[in-house]
């Protein structure tokens, strides 16, 4: 197996940063897609509803309960979505807040490590101590990395988000009677 040489600390910093920022307008830009897809789903829906005496006279049997339950769907994906949203927008923010801050020269590393640790619940505290532990190592980018990994699980929610809303117009069209 081929060993990589070790990156420079402060390319692996950089790397972090740049991984972080990705990750924060990744984010943004699904968050933005998703909450439009919704509302355009709602707003169907919503349509339907209002009209159903005018619409149940175009519709199979059943294909609005069809359409509701595929909504439930969207919304339960879209809550997921900007859970891992809030996840990697608060996460940037405190990056760049602490990077604002002087760091004390004297200040023990394990101890920090430690007390962040102490302060986090299960099951979040697995995280921090497996991120503790690379960043002790020198990995510096592994940060960055963690959010671009829930960056990247948020795109695949809005791409089960676009898929639901594609089946959605499929039952639709299909529970049209001609």
């Amino acid at each position: 197996m081929e060993t990589k040489p070790p990156i420079p600390a402060d390319h692996s910093a950089y790397i972090g940063q740049v991984l972080m920022a990705m990750a924060e307008c990744t984010s943004a830009g699904l968050s933005k897609f998703s909450g439009w897809m919704l509302v355009g789903y709602a707003a169907i829906l919503g349509a339907l509803l209002a009209n159903l005496d005018s619409a149940s006279k175009f519709l199979a049997s059943g294909t609005l309960s069809r359409l509701a339950l595929l909504f439930s769907v969207v919304v339960l994906l879209n809550l997921l979505q900007r859970y891992s949203a809030a996840v990697v927008a608060s996460s940037a923010e405190v990056g760049k807040k602490v990077k604002e801050q002087p760091t004390p020269q004297n200040m023990d590393i394990v101890v920090f490590m430690t007390e962040l640790e102490a302060a986090t619940l299960w099951p979040a505290r697995f995280m921090v101590r497996r991120s503790n532990r690379k960043l002790l190592a020198g990995d510096l980018a592994s940060g960055g990395r963690l959010l671009s990994t829930f960056a990247q699980i948020e795109a695949w929610f809005v791409f089960a988000q676009v898929l639901v809303s594609v089946a959605a117009i499929l039952v639709l069209a299909c529970g049209l009677r001609g």
